[in-house]
């Protein structure tokens, strides 16, 4: 046999088959577009990212064994039946595992098997037409000779293909060679995959009776009906690596089932289960998603807390040394303004004026020392940033020192819009920063993220869906206001935001 391509290359003294490689590049593409079309029907990224890492490994694991079930006197040694190095995967076996860890998945994460399946089922093409390329490199896979003059002739003109189907030991020549030309059945089934990709493609954006699974039936049905002409070609080339159940291939056996299933699932799903149609979930989510998301800074972004407390401290040491802050009124302390806190405790004006601005210079001279970013805080903002969204601040502090404390941390250049304390009449639970915020950014539908219970309600007064975190110390108080999300890391954002 003349290899144009040999099955193998070498990096560094280190032998990489061109099998995996076609696999790893069918897995990337898969990954790819299933995260795309995952945000236009409400899937996470992270969502898809976690399960590839879960399923692909059990896929794999599936694949090996189904092929180690009809194969079991290839199998001497334990090592054996883990082999895939040696060869020996089989693609149904890597379907069923796979259907079977994403099912268990979406009942852990709580999430819609069907909505997921809508991603997965092209992706199964994509890798079964980037993976047949793989059996190409191997040299395996081919049907009986053609004895058709007029395909053998269309097939050995096709670039790599002539010299990769015939088996001589002289270099292959189309008057001398046609006659060994072998049926490139990978080409065919590859091909035809293609072909399923593209309508599934085209029913999920014109059908408008699609509903969400009914691409996992549909690629049950296509996979078999491909399969089947495919694998008679295949047994008819006298390969003894096919698996048998008896007289009868089983990939041509588990083919039929998987056209009845496929065709059985399609009708039952609509008597049974959740029936969502697909376009009217797509349109929903473009309906509903956020361009702005607002911030509040301290005990948001910023882990103010020592600096906070200390602040305040220092200033009651001052103007009222007789009276010891509790741990109760330190945490009332965090949301309000610094006006509106120190009012709580005397009725003069300009005594509440200079402790607000005794606060503020002690608070200033030890900022940068007592203040950390909230890990993940840079970049989630710059992710945003990067993504689109409009980013913004609104606090009760001094813009200056808003600014201030989002520039330490390398933030500032990613938030469009700081509204401070100085920029608006009304302090928080005022919804006034919020609007003024996003009128500037001509804002849509924004998210304001917070830490407080004032945060949330400043956020339902301005009609607008709120996010608490809930790493701070008042996570109790947080759900009580019941925000609309809540968060235990600031990442968590993404998945609201189904990114």
């Amino acid at each position: 046999m003349i290899n144009f391509i040999n099955p193998s290359f070498y990096i560094f003294g280190l032998e990489i088959r061109w099998y995996a490689v076609c696999i790893l590049v069918g897995v990337v593409l898969a990954v790819i577009a299933g995260v795309r079309e995952g945000k236009k029907i409400g899937i996470p990224s992270d969502y898809i990212y976690t399960g590839v890492v879960i399923v692909l490994p059990c896929a794999i694991l599936g694949a090996r064994l189904w092929w180690d079930l009809f194969n079991m006197d290839k199998i001497h040694s334990f090592t054996d039946v883990f082999a895939i190095w040696d060869g020996g995967l089989a693609i149904q076996g890597g379907v069923l595992a796979a259907l079977l860890t994403i099912y268990l998945y979406c009942r852990v994460r709580k999430f819609s098997f069907y909505r997921i399946l809508d991603v997965v089922a092209p992706g199964f093409l994509i890798g079964q037409i980037c993976g047949r390329w793989g059996n190409f490199c191997n040299h395996e896979l081919y049907g009986p000779v053609v004895q058709n003059k007029g395909l053998a002739q269309f097939i050995y003109n096709i670039p790599i293909l002539g010299e990769n189907m015939c088996f001589t030991t002289n270099p292959p020549t189309p008057s001398t060679d046609l006659m060994y030309l072998r049926h490139p059945t990978f080409l065919y089934e590859s091909f035809l995959n293609l072909v399923g990709l593209i309508l599934m493609l085209i029913l999920r954006r014109k059908f408008k009776k699609l509903q969400n699974g009914d691409l996992i039936g549909l690629y049950l049905v296509w996979y078999g009906i491909v399969r089947i002409p495919t694998e008679i070609l295949r047994s008819q080339s006298g390969a003894g690596e096919i698996l048998m159940a008896g007289p009868v291939p089983m990939s041509i056996l588990i083919s039929i089932i998987f056209i009845v299933c496929g065709i059985a699932f399609l009708i039952a799903k609509r008597f049974i289960g959740p029936r969502t149609n697909y376009q009217e979930v797509m349109l929903n989510i473009k309906e509903n998603r956020y361009d702005t998301i607002l911030f509040d800074l301290d005990g948001t972004l910023l882990n103010t807390r020592d600096l906070i407390n200390r602040s305040f401290i220092h200033t009651f040491e001052h103007f009222m040394p007789e009276h010891t802050l509790s741990d109760e009124e330190l945490d009332s302390f965090f949301g309000p303004s610094l006006r509106q806190t120190f009012s709580k405790y005397s009725n003069n004006e300009e005594e509440i004026e200079a402790m607000v601005q005794y606060y503020r210079e002690y608070n200033v001279s030890v900022h940068d020392e007592l203040v950390t970013a909230f890990p993940g805080a840079k970049s989630l903002i710059k992710t945003l940033a990067r993504k689109g969204y409009k980013v913004g601040v609104v606090s009760s502090k001094k813009t200056d020192l808003v600014e201030h404390g989002l520039d330490l941390f390398g933030m500032l250049d990613y938030v469009r819009v700081v509204i401070g304390e100085e920029d608006v009449a009304i302090p928080k639970p005022d919804p006034e920063g919020i609007l003024k915020a996003m009128e500037i950014l001509h804002s849509k539908k924004a998210l304001y993220v917070g830490d407080g219970v004032g945060d949330i309600e400043a956020g339902k007064n301005a009609n607008i869906d709120t996010i608490g975190v809930l790493y701070s110390d008042r996570k109790d108080k947080i759900i009580e206001a019941e925000p609309t999300y809540t968060i235990r890391q600031l990442n968590d954002i993404l998945t609201i935001l189904v990114e």
